[in-house]
């Protein structure tokens, strides 16, 4: 039941599913609630009016209008009248006579008495109507019936029309009831058609009222009308004088006409067969199978669930009208509308925020969002220092660089769409052997170390590859281990990196992340500090603060995995502040036991480009009070220095805060002698791995004899890390190194340690 539920979990995160809830549960309160009848009954109305046709001309309504009224001289025919009419009609060889009128009340008695033996002259031929009563209200019972002298030479039969919502449409009752049992509607009496009270039907409105033929009432009685008009049909009489209230305005026809009209068409609908009415389920949910095959991007209103929409709320009703059957689809419209609207509105958002602003080029982000398998190699290339030759341009540039960049790509990888983030570029390469894609790489390197010229300024560019051939998993999934081994190559030195899927360690590199935060607040994360001692003087001067993580689970983490994560994921600054803050404290407390002390700290490269930094330094160094003089910032080369003009300005405002800068690892990757001719640094810090050899190979220690002899010839002091045994120590002594530090004087300590370790070696020095 868990899994059940996690996976129903699972599909309502994805916003297209979501969206297609919601939208059915619209049109089901659409269609629940009968809210769209008008517009239903609109839509009726517009097929009916354009499937217009004539009528088969079986009935014949004489009409009681204006003009019989007026040469009368009555408001309203008597029975006399009507008694008078029957004979006419049947004279002429009328088939049978339907009156829309009422019978319920008694009139003269000399009139009523000349409507019964009229009657009695054509028994079973006149049909007489029952309308509903005004103390009945609105239900399908009829009390106004014929009296019953009529009923026993006549039949009744009901005259109820029932209007939907906003008077845009009509429907008929089959049948209703009354005080004599269930009586038909004269519709259904004329098409011979026997149906329950409960249902109604349609009349065809694409019947044309102007095609039904009609006379009037008072030519009937003078005999003005052409007899063969009136033989062998059946015949509806009705009022249509305007004061008589019953006209009403023919749905689909945009004209008035009488009631006895309605029930003519309804006559000939029923006689073409009876009307179905599928009603608004059917197309609800057909039409949310068609919304529900298209929940993946760019299918909501492709040409295949176009067409079945079309289909469906267009083309379909109209062929179905042809065969009287009727459909609601204004739930599935609703559902259509919400569905299609929402997701297109979607399909454009994530269209946006899958494309790069900067470069116009799709973004990696579509890459990232997509759950397709491809069987080609994956490819990220990462360009070094992007941002800081970006951002040294006045104008905007980053669509013509990519552009640049894009178009060497393709020289050798035809044709391929290439994904853009920041500095990296990301590709599906049709390159299929790995040893050809390696050539390809180290190809493309070359042409692009011959520069790159944009905005007629040449640009030096170098990258770092990474690649997966994982073919077996989503490129959701993929995209990540590109980049991430992209960074590795970065990181290694190395051209291209193969991401390696028997690693598992990326998985615990983001729970790694995640956990930072929350590690460094519950103390999980602490400083330790490591002593530096002054050659000269033999004393403790100074101490490096090392940032340690001590999981509850996993136990030591290494610094390296999660200061690099740190930096990866642009978390660095949380780490920084904490360590820069411990190590200020620690140096104010030492101070109060009367140790005067530097401490450093190393800066990630990444944070010489925040402008925030030599403010949040301030700040930690005015809280504690201690001078700026007494902070060494450590700048860790193997971040690869950015040498953009911010950076340096950076390290300038820096410098002239009053802090001290250290150029750490010196002697390995960037650190070299062009570090010491332009950077402001007071302080070198010869690397580890040639302090720690210097015993077992000459060429280490001649380096290192240089490396002190070239700084201070600069004026720098020289720091050398590593020192593991009283040999080495000794012989950096004789070098005159100045500073020196490592396990021989003293492993990474917390604070209370390392105050212990000074305060012993002075008193065992004094003594």
């Amino acid at each position: 039941m868990t899994g059940l539920w996690g996976n129903i979990a699972d599909i309502w995160k994805r916003p297209r599913v979501r969206i297609m809830v919601w939208a059915a549960l619209a049109g089901l309160a659409m269609g629940i609630s009968a809210a769209g009848l008008p517009l239903e009954d609109a839509m009726r109305n517009v097929r009916w009016a354009v499937r217009l046709h004539p009528a088969d001309q079986k009935v014949l309504i004489v009409l009681q209008d204006d003009r019989t009224n007026d040469e009368l001289g009555v408001t309203d025919v008597n029975r006399g009248h009507d008694a008078e009419l029957l004979q006419r009609l049947f004279a002429a060889g009328a088939k049978s006579v339907y009156f829309t009128k009422s019978f319920a009340k008694k009139a003269a008695p000399t009139d009523d008495l000349r409507f019964v033996q009229a009657l009695q002259a054509h028994p079973g031929k006149v049909f007489l109507g029952a309308e509903l009563g005004v103390d009945v209200g609105k239900g399908n019972f009829v009390s106004d019936l014929p009296l019953p002298q009529f009923r026993q030479h006549a039949k009744s039969v009901s005259v109820i029309t029932r209007h939907r919502p906003l008077n845009l449409n009509v429907q008929i009752p089959y049948s209703s009831e009354s005080a004599i049992g269930r009586i038909p509607s004269v519709s259904a009496q004329m098409a011979g058609i026997e149906r329950s009270s409960d249902e109604l039907f349609f009349p065809d409105f694409s019947i044309a009222i102007s095609s039904i033929p009609s006379i009037s009432y008072i030519d009937v009685l003078r005999e003005s009308f052409v007899r063969e008009d009136v033989a062998g049909k059946d015949i509806v009489v009705s009022r249509a004088a305007v004061g008589s209230n019953d006209v009403f305005r023919v749905p689909g026809q945009g004209v008035g006409a009488s009631e006895g009209f309605l029930h003519v068409i309804g006559a000939q609908t029923l006689r073409s067969g009876v009307p179905q009415d599928i009603g608004w389920f059917i197309p609800f949910l057909v039409v949310l199978l068609v919304v529900a095959s298209g929940l993946r991007r760019g299918r909501a209103l492709d040409v295949y669930r176009f067409t079945a929409l079309v289909t469906v709320l267009g083309v379909g009703p109209f062929v179905l009208n042809y065969f009287d059957v009727q459909i609601d689809i204004v739930p599935a419209i609703v559902v259509a509308v919400i569905a299609v609207v929402r997701m297109r509105n979607l399909d454009r958002v994530e269209e946006a925020g899958e494309t790069n602003a900067g470069s116009g080029l799709p973004s990696v982000q579509a890459l990232r969002n997509s759950g397709d398998l491809s069987t080609r190699t994956l490819v990220a290339l990462k360009i070094r220092n992007y941002g800081g030759i970006i951002s040294s341009f006045a104008e905007h540039v980053e669509g013509q660089l990519a552009k640049e960049i894009v178009r060497r790509i393709r020289i050798s990888d035809e044709g391929v769409l290439i994904y853009h983030e920041g500095g990296m570029f990301v590709w599906l390469s049709s390159i299929r052997s790995t040893f050809d894609l390696f050539e390809n790489l180290e190809g493309l390197h070359r042409i692009v170390q011959n520069g790159i010229q944009v905005g007629g300024i040449d640009i030096d560019l170098s990258f770092n590859c990474g690649i997966d051939s994982e073919f077996d998993r989503p490129l959701s999934g993929r995209v990540a281990s590109a980049m991430q081994a992209a960074e590795e190559a970065v990181r290694n030195d190395e051209l291209v990196y193969q991401h390696d899927a028997r690693k598992h360690e990326a998985q615990w590199e983001i729970s790694l992340l995640t956990s930072l935060d929350r590690a460094i607040d519950n103390g999980e994360v602490w400083v330790a500090y490591q002593p530096k001692l002054e050659l000269r003087s033999n004393r403790i001067s100074g101490a490096e603060a090392l940032v340690r993580w001590t999981h509850p689970e996993r136990g030591p983490i290494s610094p390296d995995k999660f200061i690099r994560i740190a930096e990866e994921f642009h978390r660095i600054e949380r780490i920084t502040r904490f360590v820069i803050n411990d190590a200020v404290r620690v140096a104010v407390e030492l101070e109060r036991h009367g140790f005067e002390m530097t401490m450093s700290v190393n800066i990630s490269a990444q944070l010489l480009r925040n402008p925030g930094l030599p403010g949040m330094i301030a700040e930690i160094l005015a809280t504690h009070g201690l001078s700026p003089n007494r902070l060494i910032l450590e700048i860790t080369e193997t971040d690869r220095l950015d040498r953009s003009s911010k950076t340096f300005q950076m390290l300038q405002r820096l410098v002239q805060s009053g802090l001290r800068l250290s150029i750490d690892d010196f002697g390995t990757g960037n650190a070299t002698i062009d570090y010491l001719r332009y950077l402001p640094a007071s302080e070198v810090k010869i690397d580890k791995s040639f302090v720690s050899s210097m015993e077992s190979r000459k060429d280490d220690l001649v380096l290192v004899q240089s490396i002190i002899e070239m700084a201070h010839s600069l004026d720098r002091v020289v720091v050398a890390e590593g020192v593991e045994t009283a040999a080495v120590l000794e012989t950096l002594s004789e070098l005159r190194c100045d500073v020196v530090q490592g396990y021989h004087i003293s492993r990474p300590v917390p604070f209370r340690d390392l105050l212990d370790f000074i305060s012993g070696r002075r008193a065992r020095l004094i003594g």
